[in-house]
């Protein structure tokens, strides 16, 4: 921690590289949550009229589960295939098996990301200030995307953020 405090580059390089992999996981939250909250509501909807809900409905969806799958083939996204920025460079913007193009959404959103992170460690130096700050980042980057496509702010990002 001592080197990274006295090395503001370092510190703004390690905050980008950061900023890409949160700038990976930032991209699940904007593809999943607001599916997650439509499939939730969805299955208030079916107790509430006392039907049954589909088989869809019923399966384990949420961050982390099922795999990421190229929505062209249903092929599972391997952990070399889903490296921020590089792997969708190495693939040219393409599924592995079928060839169906990746949305250039992904690896923006993981740059941006990163740059983001870069730009609050640049700007707060190493401080507690920093950590507020990339929280707070990260936090309105999903948010923004979210309501861009699907004009949703979810309870599950806003809500912390009232409390912090």
């Amino acid at each position: 921690m001592d080197f990274l405090a006295g090395s503001p580059l370092l510190q703004v390089t390690t905050s980008a590289l950061l900023g890409l992999i949160i700038g990976s996981f930032i991209n699940v939250v904007i593809h999943r949550l607001p599916r997650m909250m439509m499939r939730d509501w969805r299955l208030q909807c079916h107790e509430l009229q006392g039907t049954t809900p589909d088989d869809d409905d019923l399966k384990p969806y949420n961050l982390n589960t099922p795999r990421s799958r190229c929505p062209g083939c249903n092929h599972a996204i391997s952990a070399w295939e889903n490296i921020p920025v590089i792997s969708y460079l190495f693939l040219r913007g393409r599924c592995k098996e079928c060839g169906q193009p990746i949305s250039v959404r992904y690896p923006l959103i993981e740059a941006l990301t990163a740059l983001l992170s870069a730009l609050v460690a640049w700007h707060f130096g190493f401080s507690w200030q920093t950590v507020a700050a990339l929280l707070l980042t990260w936090a309105l980057i999903p948010l923004i995307f979210i309501d861009l496509e699907h004009q949703l702010l979810p309870d599950d990002i806003t809500l912390p953020l009232l409390w912090l």
